[in-house]
């Protein structure tokens, strides 16, 4: 499966608290404009943040989800001044804070 590219990565799974990021945040996040440049823009700045461990470009309501891990509320704070505020194209964003991991399992099943 590795020369077909079908596994195209090997990884270490890590306990994020034991790296002290405990605070895990899902974050929706709405454009105000979905012009492929701007769109683009996001991508290329949400590939950029630390913070962000998982980012989908979704349907629905909002344009993208965003996992992002950090050590607590205030650092959540200083992700969102310094990464979702500056981006002139954010119209909006609703943030989860993630109580429990009830399931994670990073694989496919076939």
């Amino acid at each position: 499966m590795r020369t077909d590219g079908v596994i195209f990565a090997d990884i270490p799974i890590t306990d994020k608290k034991d790296l002290g990021k405990s605070l895990s945040v899902i974050v929706a996040v709405e454009l105000d404009r979905e012009h492929l440049d701007l769109v683009d823009d996001f991508k290329r700045a949400m590939r950029a943040a630390k913070e962000v461990t998982q980012c989908y470009m979704v349907t629905g309501e909002a344009d993208f989800v965003l996992i992002v891990a950090v050590e607590d509320v205030e650092a959540f704070g200083l992700f969102v001044k310094t990464k979702l505020y500056t981006n002139q194209n954010l119209r909006k964003f609703r943030s989860m804070i993630a109580l429990d991991r009830v399931k994670f399992e990073p694989r496919v099943t076939v």
